[in-house]
């Protein structure tokens, strides 16, 4: 770009990423995006959360090759943003930047609510975290703690990669059933066997399964990965049943499924969650989101921008 046209910048930082774009104030098409590391303090800190958010303005700036000067407002999902002091340090951080116009600075989670229809609506996200927020019809919001298993809320990709750890290490003790489990593992970390996965894992960190592998072996047919999809799907219907109940909706939301865990739609993962849903939310469509939420950021840009009272 040559000329300085005003601009709205977009950011969704996350526990495995960050993703940032500028869009045209005026067309609102998307200008130039970046990719980069992490920027959720509770896993790399305050000080490399500062720097990664800085560094995110600069390259997508460089990328569009137009100075910071050329925004004009900008929205910022963040995750770890879970309460009131995280969002005075978020906002302090953001501030620090010097760019110029409104700024808006929520939970990531947030983001996937810009890209609902209109009306009742709930996100639920599930990757390296799990959260849900929802709106109700005259837009006030409730969210969920996202502070994971044991508070309400089960089913991130961490979450959902230790119970199979767990599945595994109990078959190979003679604690649990067997498991298909166990080759899935030992395929995706190249160990010789259980023992030697297990070393893996609490020694080295290195659990090496994922999410979809723990899917694909339990649309095989595996009983201990089944249930793992059963307990993930039913907790995310639970957040969201949870919002329903604390909105006070008085019919059924549009419901968003997003993050790493979800949006992928693993067709064992999706027809699991469309059961729990269907028993704990009736009525509600429920569709992956699709795109990156930080569309959902550049949509919450773009608001700022055309309706600076709001």
């Amino acid at each position: 770009m040559t000329s300085l046209a005003p601009l709205v910048l977009g950011v969704d930082a996350g526990g495995t990423k960050t993703d940032a774009a500028l869009a045209d104030a005026t067309t609102g098409d998307v200008v130039a995006s970046v990719r980069l590391g992490p920027a959720n303090h509770e896993g790399i800190g305050w000080t490399a959360a500062a720097t990664a958010l800085r560094t995110s303005v600069t390259a997508v700036c460089a990328a569009a090759d137009v100075p910071a000067a050329a925004i004009t407002a900008s929205a910022w999902g963040l995750a770890g943003l879970d309460w009131p002091e995280d969002g005075v340090r978020y906002r302090e951080m953001v501030d620090s930047l010097g760019l110029a116009g409104p700024t808006l600075v929520v939970n990531d989670a947030f983001l996937c609510l810009e890209l609902a229809p209109p009306g009742p609506a709930v996100a639920v996200v599930a990757g390296t975290g799990m959260v849900a927020v929802g709106r109700d019809a005259s837009g006030r919001t409730a969210r969920t703690l996202g502070v994971g298993a044991g508070h309400g809320e089960w089913g991130s990709g961490g979450e959902v990669v230790r119970a199979a750890v767990e599945a595994v290490a109990q078959a190979h003790l003679d604690l649990g059933p067997a498991t298909s489990l166990t080759a899935a593992a030992l395929a995706a970390s190249g160990a010789a066997d259980a023992d030697e996965f297990c070393r893996l894992v609490w020694r080295e960190q290195r659990p090496s399964l994922t999410p979809a592998d723990v899917w694909d072996v339990a649309a095989r047919g595996d009983r201990q990965a089944h249930a793992i999809a059963e307990r993930a799907a039913d907790s995310y219907a639970a957040a969201a049943a949870s919002l329903v109940r604390r909105l006070d909706l008085d019919q059924p939301p549009t419901v968003l499924l997003a993050g790493r865990v979800l949006d992928p739609g693993h067709h064992l993962l999706h027809t699991a969650v469309l059961a729990a849903f269907a028993e704990r939310v009736p009525g509600a469509p429920v569709r992956r989101l699709g795109v990156a939420p930080v569309h959902g950021a550049v949509l919450a840009g773009l608001r700022l921008v055309r309706s600076p009272a709001s």
